[in-house]
């Protein structure tokens, strides 16, 4: 699978639609996150960013986009567009962005790394 170019990751990270859906993202998993059981390993650090991405600073913002447009399926999927550049952003779906929010959940909240094997919300 090859991904984007760190320029592509970039330009994609930028773009104001794509920052939009994953902003989205984060939200619907920040609901399920507080809704988790208290016993779940990080959870203080996980309800604590679930917080912080349902009380945002500003929508104006690259937010976490970043982190989700340099995940690997993410990168390969906008890699595969061709055409405009906002192609890129087009090209990857709503599923991939969940999934790699659920897969960035726990390292962007900072839970341990002895922690982060345990599934994501």
């Amino acid at each position: 699978m090859s991904t984007s170019t760190l320029l592509a990751e970039h330009e994609l990270m930028r773009d104001p639609i794509f920052g939009a859906r994953v902003r989205a993202a984060f939200c619907r998993l920040a609901r399920d996150v507080l809704a988790e059981d208290a016993s779940t390993p990080g959870n203080p650090l996980r309800v604590s960013l679930a917080r912080q991405v349902l009380n945002p600073g500003g929508w104006d913002t690259p937010g976490l986009a970043p982190v989700i447009a340099t995940d690997p399926q993410v990168s390969a999927a906008a890699a595969a567009a061709t055409g405009a550049p906002e192609a890129a952003q087009s090209a990857v779906t709503d599923a991939q962005i969940l999934d790699a929010v659920r897969r960035a959940w726990n390292v962007t909240a900072g839970v341990p790394a002895a922690l982060q094997a345990l599934p994501s919300p």
